[in-house]
């Protein structure tokens, strides 16, 4: 028992070292998106006349948007480094690394077209906006990180040795709840920025949604294959390979959509 505990104990150390490692190499891509973004923002917010200096300092300090950047980018700067100290220290640490990613995902909706409008209609879509970039991290985030701890801790000696028969089953739960986030708060946003549905076809900004509902829900269809008809055969010595070449394909179509919703973002809404 003595030995086992033991054991246990020394796996759950492992996977959250991984884990610890996975979130830095996601965290260390932020500083570079956010500069990115800031760069985007200050050639829209040009004045050719005036030297970028002066552009850049009014972009920061005296709009909004400069004033949650600031914000924005101080946490992505932040994100890594909270995650070194998980890694060397083990468990201490996931706390304020935690909160740093969630408040991170608030940026874009304090930043993009839900914090247009007034009233009641502003709050509820600046939560609907938080919640659907949770939803979607905890999902396709949740199976990126699912995949890199498999592919990271396999020893290829035994099929026993592979995690995602454990950790495949313990996630779905997750999955579901947030890919049902996303589609009640996909919905609203639809309907908020989309008056008619004529829209869909006669607007860019509808258009551009239309092609991201498409891909969503061809991810989505993937997702529930993968559930419904790889899941059971993890017991099988092939079973973990199938899925883990089904998930990462998943993922890969999963970017295409972010691509398009990064268009999404920057196209103006149906007025």
């Amino acid at each position: 028992m003595v030995r086992t505990t033991t054991e246990r104990h020394a796996s759950v150390e492992t996977l959250g070292r991984t884990s610890a490692r996975f979130g830095l190499y996601a965290t260390l891509i932020l500083p570079m998106a956010f500069g990115l973004v800031f760069l985007r923002q200050l050639l829209e917010f040009r004045d050719p006349f005036v030297p970028w200096t002066e552009d850049a300092h009014l972009l920061l300090t005296g709009t909004e948007w400069g004033r949650t950047y600031i914000v924005g980018a101080g946490l992505a700067l932040l994100a890594p480094v909270t995650f070194s100290f998980v890694r060397g220290y083990r468990r201490f640490g996931w706390i304020p690394a935690s909160l740093i990613v969630l408040a991170l995902g608030a940026f874009p909706a304090l930043t993009g077209h839900a914090n247009a409008g007034d009233g009641w209609l502003r709050a509820s879509t600046l939560i609907a906006d938080v919640l659907h970039v949770w939803a979607a991290g905890a999902w396709l985030g949740g199976l990126a990180g699912i995949l890199f701890l498999d592919r990271t801790l396999r020893t290829g000696e035994k099929r026993g040795s592979r995690l995602l028969p454990s950790l495949v089953p313990a996630f779905s739960p997750v999955a579901i709840g947030g890919v049902a986030t996303l589609v009640i708060t996909g919905l609203f946003a639809s309907w908020v920025h989309i008056p008619q549905l004529s829209a869909l076809y006669t607007e860019p900004y509808g258009r551009a949604l239309l092609l991201k509902l498409i891909g969503v829900g061809g991810v989505l269809a993937l997702g529930w294959l993968n559930w419904r008809r790889l899941t059971p055969r993890l017991v099988q010595a092939s079973g973990p390979d199938a899925l883990f070449r089904a998930a990462a394909f998943e993922l890969a179509v999963a970017q295409l959509v972010l691509l398009v919703t990064a268009v999404l973002v920057r196209t103006p809404p149906v007025m």
